[in-house]
């Protein structure tokens, strides 16, 4: 399994990113990476086995437009495991017109976010998700 890892302290809450968009998922580093700790990976079946392999984590960020499965289906899928099931989850695209977003909370996403947001959006949204979040241990 391909992933980046950012920063690797143990007592960082811990963000699973499914992104293809190498430039979107550089901006999430750079502003993510200071309040948490980040695995980013490129495609939804990539998100599951992570999440199957037993990972732990505090929330999600997960772009609709994923290859493979969407990020709908993505959340419909961890949604439906007993344990993930509770993981907040945030769902970002770039369609949001489309109604997206309403797709994505009534599939389980926790917030979404429309692309293009500001940083302090995606930080706060971001934020509010850890501070809902309790541990997996």
């Amino acid at each position: 399994m391909e992933a980046a890892h950012a920063g690797l302290s143990g007592a960082r809450k811990r963000v699973l990113v499914a992104d293809d968009d190498g430039d979107v998922c550089a901006l999430l580093v750079a502003v993510l990476e200071p309040i948490c700790d980040l695995t980013i990976v490129h495609d939804a079946e990539t998100a599951l086995r992570y999440l199957e392999a037993d990972e732990r984590y505090d929330a999600i960020v997960s772009d609709f437009m994923l290859p493979g499965i969407t990020g709908v289906e993505l959340v419909e899928r961890i949604r439906g495991t007993e344990s993930q099931s509770r993981v907040p989850i945030l769902m970002i695209s770039g369609h949001g017109a489309l109604g997206i977003g309403k797709e994505a909370t009534a599939a389980g996403a926790d917030a979404f976010l429309d692309k293009p947001f500001t940083l302090a959006q995606l930080r706060n949204a971001v934020s509010a998700l850890l501070g809902r979040s309790r541990s997996f241990a």
